[in-house]
């Protein structure tokens, strides 16, 4: 009896965080509106980005029609998955990629003076409105990937869920590394952006110790590999194994967390911002 008041408990206050989340991301969007010449040329410039980004891999396999088996249609599914992953984290989260930097500057005690999750309340007070380019770029890439069916399109929105819940979770790891040794953001930050690029690249290209990185350090092979593999040809092995990994990430993400903000509460400036 216990155990199932303690899951629906959970479960609300799950709820309870989704909706502050979206109404909190709403409202930065909704500001941010306000200005649209600005607005529009933050999502424009994107998409724009993202096509020269997409060229260079058209251009490369118009001379090579097929690398180890990899053809442009399964690199622009490679982007649709990664670009509306991303996005998803910049929107909903851009705080995640500050983590590092609040905590070198005792800039966390802002967030610590208020009731709500501390992690949740830094990662989600920041949004990037410029990704909002990136997510309808991955959408429109994604349709002109070829073969869309419903089914397709529910397996797309489910892995692409479940990849930036991992990219959130890898953010939070390699950001909160700045607890221990300090002065990591820059490194953090660049951790995350080797992971992109990995990302980005036909995967069956990668082997021996690059691919040993991309299962570890870097987990290129369950954010871009499997969620590809799933998206072309359904399996729930496969699914079931990324979700078991974005699990097992979410709660490491959280324990090195709080175990790095019980160092930062005991050893860092008080800063509040009043």
């Amino acid at each position: 009896m216990f155990l199932v008041k303690g899951s629906n408990m959970s479960l609300l206050t799950g709820v309870k965080y989704l909706s502050l989340t979206w109404e909190m991301t709403k409202l930065s969007i909704l500001s941010a509106m306000e200005y649209r010449m600005s607005f529009l040329t933050q999502v424009i410039g994107m998409v724009i980005n993202d096509i020269g980004l997409i060229l260079v891999f058209f251009i490369l396999f118009q001379k090579f029609p097929s690398i180890n088996g990899w053809h442009f249609r399964d690199t622009m599914l490679l982007f649709a998955i990664q670009t509306v992953n991303f996005s998803l984290v910049m929107i909903f989260a851009r705080g995640v990629h500050r983590l590092g930097r609040s905590i070198t500057r005792g800039e966390l005690d802002y967030y610590l003076a208020f009731p709500k999750n501390v992690l949740w309340h830094a990662c989600v007070s920041r949004t990037d409105i410029s990704a909002i380019g990136d997510f309808a770029f991955g959408i429109v890439v994604f349709f002109l990937a070829g073969n869309v069916s419903l089914e397709k399109m529910a397996t797309f929105a489910l892995v692409s869920f479940l990849t930036a819940w991992m990219l959130f979770n890898f953010s939070v790891v390699v950001q909160s590394v700045t607890f221990f040794v300090g002065n990591f953001e820059e490194a953090a930050e660049q951790m995350f952006h080797a992971l992109l690029g990995f990302s980005f690249y036909p995967q069956n290209v990668f082997h021996g110790l690059l691919k040993l990185i991309m299962l570890t350090v870097l987990p290129a092979f369950f954010i871009t590999t499997l969620p590809n593999q799933v998206v072309q040809k359904f399996d729930l092995q496969i699914l079931l194994l990324m979700f078991i990994f974005c699990i097992f990430s979410f709660l490491l993400a959280i324990f090195i967390f709080k175990k790095g903000l019980r160092h930062y509460e005991s050893g860092n400036l008080i800063n509040v911002n009043m």
